[in-house]
């Protein structure tokens, strides 16, 4: 008894942990391309409704390639205060990259524009530096 009652707490552990593998966020980072020359390029891609970066830093002049790969369900990747800065919304497993000027110092947020998936906390922050 004691034998079967040990592999069943086995087997459900073992499935609440693969469970887990699958649903937990990405351990979201920080990007910080202030240094070198030349385009910044930058992945990002997203597990449910929470982007892989959570921050990106550059210098103000430094054109800045966003490459967004679709983790799963129907995203995009905005950036409202530079022209450019706006993938499509597309489907998992697709990606699309943007180029754009950070032609402003500042502060600014970027974000899935989905109805809901801003609220629901899928936004990172992009700095300018001077």
């Amino acid at each position: 008894m004691y034998l079967l009652v040990m592999k069943t707490t086995l087997k459900i552990g073992l499935s609440l942990l693969f469970a887990l593998a699958f649903v937990s966020p990405l351990a979201a980072e920080t990007v910080d391309a202030t240094g070198g020359s030349g385009v910044k390029e930058i992945e990002v891609t997203n597990r449910g409704l929470v982007f892989s970066v959570s921050e990106m830093r550059v210098n103000v002049g430094d054109t800045v390639r966003v490459t967004y790969t679709n983790g799963g369900g129907r995203h995009d990747w905005v950036l409202d205060e530079f022209d450019g800065a706006q993938t499509d919304v597309i489907k998992a497993g697709e990606s699309q990259t943007v180029e754009f000027v950070a032609d402003r110092a500042g502060s600014f947020e970027f974000y899935c524009s989905v109805p809901g998936h801003r609220q629901a906390g899928m936004y990172g922050t992009f700095v300018v530096v001077e």
